[in-house]
């Protein structure tokens, strides 16, 4: 792909053929073309402060109040939730509708079948019938007691070590509680236990070292020297490695995170994620930024790292759908030098936003980099945008919205209030007054809560990490010993892949649809309009803790085209 340095041009869209095109884009996928640039990376400094604009109004350099449609959330088996309504000023604008419409919630579940013992919604499993002939081992990681499943946990805790706030990893110690369920409440699998075991990857490059080699090498220790049959990535492994998993070693993977289209193809089948693709997730927030009149005269800019595959997924997902609409966006990359922060031209891009006169921004950057970026535009005076932004990169999650106030201080929180995030898991739907926990939600914390020890009826608020952690980990092993048992009583390791692509409906915290099929790996069926507010106004850590934000839906259900 050749980079071009152009200034922005803002055109009105074609709307007649630019809608149809986009939604061919969605359905058919794209490949690269060429795209506007920002100058050269060059080393720039960082901090932070303003906002985006108010959904759905024209550009304002006065803080604006989101304007957002009111819209839903999920709750229980297709129970309704209750309005709510946006805090005086501040945080999020909540919804109030129904995110998902109940009769479809309900067709969605008769597609369940509730009486596979991994797959009830009053219990993690349930007990099998010990089998009659002794289980043999029939491959690697597939022996006559036991099936070994591998976690690479990507250490993220290593990012405080440049400023990032990351709470206590939990996901090491809840899988093993879920896995401890199969094998001793419900028999293991087909007379196998489950053989849980961890691989420890960094979050930071250095010592001269990128950190994709760093991470390929858990890969072959996870793949080569365990050998896992099955993969788990709950921390944002990122795309080299889970390619090094997936399409070089064929080890079956399943993760939370959102990678590109190419890499889910390439796997085959191999990796299955509980986020829609990172091309499917910024196509829909195309979409919903043009219903919301947020592009029509406006001066688009694109900020992402060259982290690899990145720039390729942008160009794909969201810069050929904005351009068959007739806009012209200017893409801003920022050299990310092998490590996990991308700042290289980061001061670069910011002052050539503010001569282009950028008023919508999609800062598609991960954990460790947007904040830098959002502190970057507050230091050098940069207008409010109307910032888009996506679940790519985990940017739909708390941890990574709160890191932008907690990182980059207070005005960096207010310049970001007012973020609309397209995603595909509702995060915050808790908070949100009137809402009810989910069935599966609430079984899978229960399950932990009785299985770790804690006294009886005591759950983890829904609204804090814990508690999405815990429904993701249960989640995730659920489908493990969905697959280790669909495979059959003595099966292969590619036969448990097999099974892994063919599980049909899947549940996901929300309890939103989910599937897995042939050509359909990435889990979730549609998305969600979500949106950061600073403060939160919702709801709060602790009584002693600071209010760094907090997101939650404001837009309805919409499935991927």
């Amino acid at each position: 792909m050749q980079w071009t340095f152009e200034g922005t041009v803002d055109r009105q869209p074609i709307r007649a053929i630019g809608i149809l095109a986009l939604l061919a884009a969605v359905a058919f996928g794209c490949s690269p073309e060429d795209v506007s640039e920002s100058a050269p990376p060059v080393d720039g400094p960082d901090l932070s402060v303003p906002t985006t604009l108010p959904i759905g109004s024209a550009a304002s350099t006065s803080p604006p109040t989101s304007q957002a449609s009111p819209v839903p959330v999920p709750t229980t088996a297709g129970e309704p939730v209750v309005e709510a309504t946006r805090p005086a000023e501040t945080g999020p604008t909540p919804a109030g509708d129904l995110l998902f419409p109940i009769s479809d919630f309900d067709t969605f579940q008769e597609t369940f079948d509730r009486s596979h013992p991994f797959q009830p919604l009053e219990r993690f499993c349930a007990p099998t019938d010990p089998r009659e002939d002794e289980p043999r081992e029939t491959d690697r990681g597939i022996t006559d007691q036991m099936v070994t499943i591998v976690q690479i946990r990507t250490r993220l805790e290593e990012l405080g070590r440049i400023g990032m706030s990351i709470p206590p990893d939990g996901s090491v110690s809840t899988l093993e509680a879920f896995a401890g369920l199969v094998n001793e409440e419900c028999g293991g699998v087909h007379g196998r236990r489950i053989d849980l075991r961890v691989v420890e990857a960094p979050s930071l490059g250095g010592a001269g070292v990128d950190l994709d080699t760093l991470q390929a090498a858990a890969c072959i220790e996870a793949t080569e020297q365990m050998p896992a049959v099955l993969v788990l990535d709950m921390s944002g492994l990122g795309s080299s490695a889970v390619r090094c998993v997936a399409v070089d070693q064929k080890v079956g993977v399943v993760s939370t995170g959102s990678h590109p289209g190419d890499l889910i193809a390439d796997a085959n089948g191999a990796l299955v994620t509980l986020s829609s693709s990172a091309e499917e997730l910024m196509a829909a927030a195309v979409k919903s930024s043009e219903e919301r009149d947020l592009l029509a005269g406006r001066s688009i800019a694109v900020v992402v790292g060259d982290s690899s595959g990145q720039p390729d997924s942008v160009t794909s997902g969201l810069i050929r759908p904005l351009r068959w609409l007739g806009y012209e966006p200017v893409l801003h990359l920022l050299g990310c030098e092998g490590s996990a922060t991308c700042r290289v031209g980061r001061e670069t891009a910011v002052s050539r936003m503010i001569e282009a006169g950028a008023d919508v921004v999609f800062p598609l950057l991960n954990l460790a980099s947007l904040p830098g970026l959002v502190g970057e535009m507050v230091r050098q005076d940069m207008p409010r945008p109307t910032i888009v932004q996506t679940g790519f990169n985990g940017q739909s999650g708390d941890v990574a919205a709160r890191n932008v106030a907690s990182f980059a201080g207070p005005a960096a929180g207010a310049f970001y209030d007012g973020a609309m995030v397209v995603a595909s898991e509702p995060t915050g739907a808790a908070r949100l007054p009137g809402g009810d926990v989910p069935a599966f939600d609430a079984m899978c914390n229960a399950e932990y809560a009785r299985a770790s020890g804690r006294p009886m009826g005591i759950t983890f608020s829904p609204a804090s990490d814990t508690f999405q952690t815990v429904v993701e980990a249960c989640a995730l092993m659920r489908i493990v010993a969905r697959s280790v048992y669909d495979a059959g009583p003595d099966p292969r390791r590619r036969d448990v892949v097999h099974a892994l692509e063919h599980l049909g409906p899947v549940d996901l915290p929300g309890m939103l649809p989910a599937s897995v099929g042939h050509r359909k790996h990435a889990l979730p069926d549609g998305v969600l309009e979500l949106e950061y507010g600073y403060p939160c106004g919702l709801d709060t850590a602790g009584a002693d803790e600071p209010d760094f934000g907090c997101i939650v839906p404001v837009g309805g259900y919409r499935k991927v085209d």
